[in-house]
């Protein structure tokens, strides 16, 4: 067991923290199949111990933090993937296994994050959006499966946030991607919770342009989603789930706004592994030794914790062992 207050204090003391890389693409690179409609949250149905050993293999390279493989598990996920009988059971193994790799291999303090976002809470308007945006479609290669409400988003969100504290997570991550809207659900539900959490933003800088803006396609400004969003009572505002370049280039947005501790997992920028299928040996467009030295750039102004999303997985983690400093700039 690691009390959250140490993981806190060490945060107050301005220390770097090591995040683990992703789950889903990583659970994919060990034979994992992902589901098309929960995603990677199968594997807590069809490999649970696939999971454990994922979790063991990022402790091992030395992080601090392990993310359970909840993303993609909230009620309408499991659902629509015919599991609507077990969506507390797999969400309590979910946790139980991070909580046993940390008990199998920790020789350090490992804290458990528990994780929520909006996938798959696609309501009829969302739905238009994600299939009319930017020309394309970002339902990440999954399948609709009916649509809810927008209360039986909250709902199912708040009913994920509970199974995950009663399971035992340290604290909550919150990772929306979605719409303005679904961020706020997603943000809402892990601050009602009462127990600690981190907040996550996804952004992206359209070709040619300067402005930093939020989400996949969003029209919507960092800037004014900070602005709408803050205050928060949030330990920790992350940027995710961004490539590199756009993670750089919203990182000074994040400062002028935001006081607190600040964390940077991004994405690999590759295209394959938003479908259900991909590539796991499929190339990411950065060398490790660039991942290296855009973390410790970080670093020095002022992150303290960096790890990795999709794409960025075990190897992108153990690569960084001895190559950050102990404590981040002021």
């Amino acid at each position: 067991m690691s009390d959250y207050r140490d993981l806190k204090q060490r945060l107050d003391n301005r220390e770097v923290i090591l995040l683990d890389g992703a789950v889903g693409t990583q659970l994919q690179a060990t034979g994992v199949p992902m589901n098309p409609y929960c995603w990677a949250a199968i594997g807590n149905h069809t490999h649970p111990y696939t999971v454990r050993k994922m979790h063991e293999d990022y402790i091992r390279a030395g992080v601090d933090v392990i993310t359970t493989n909840t993303y993609s598990a909230a009620r309408h996920s499991y659902e629509a993937a015919g599991l609507s009988d077990l969506v507390g059971e797999l969400n309590y193994r979910a946790v139980a296994l991070a909580r046993e790799a940390r008990d199998r291999v920790a020789d350090k303090p490992v804290w458990i994050a528990g994780s929520v976002s909006n996938f798959g809470a696609q309501t009829e308007s969302q739905y238009e959006v994600y299939r009319t945006g930017a020309g394309r479609t970002i339902t990440g290669g999954m399948r609709m499966r009916g649509l809810i409400t927008e209360e039986q988003a909250k709902r199912n969100l708040k009913e994920q946030v509970a199974l995950l504290v009663d399971a035992g997570v340290d604290f909550l991550i919150a990772e929306a991607t979605g719409n303005d809207r679904q961020r706020r659900w997603v943000l809402d539900a892990v601050a009602s919770a009462g127990v600690p959490y981190w907040a996550g933003f996804k952004c992206h800088v359209r070709e040619g342009e300067e402005a930093v803006r939020s989400g996949y396609f969003s029209d919507l400004l960092l800037a004014d989603e900070l602005d709408d969003k803050l205050p928060l009572e949030s330990d920790v505002l992350s940027l995710f789930h961004s490539t590199i370049e756009d993670t750089d280039r919203a990182l000074p947005v994040v400062q002028s706004r935001w006081s607190g501790a600040i964390g940077c997992y991004p994405e690999a920028g590759r295209r394959d592994y938003v479908q259900a299928f991909a590539d796991p040996n499929a190339e990411n467009p950065h060398t490790l030794d660039e991942w290296v030295s855009a973390a410790r750039s970080w670093t020095e102004r002022g992150v303290q914790v960096i790890g990795g999303c999709c794409g960025m997985g075990l190897e992108h983690i153990r690569v960084l062992q001895g190559q950050l400093p102990e404590k981040a700039a002021a």
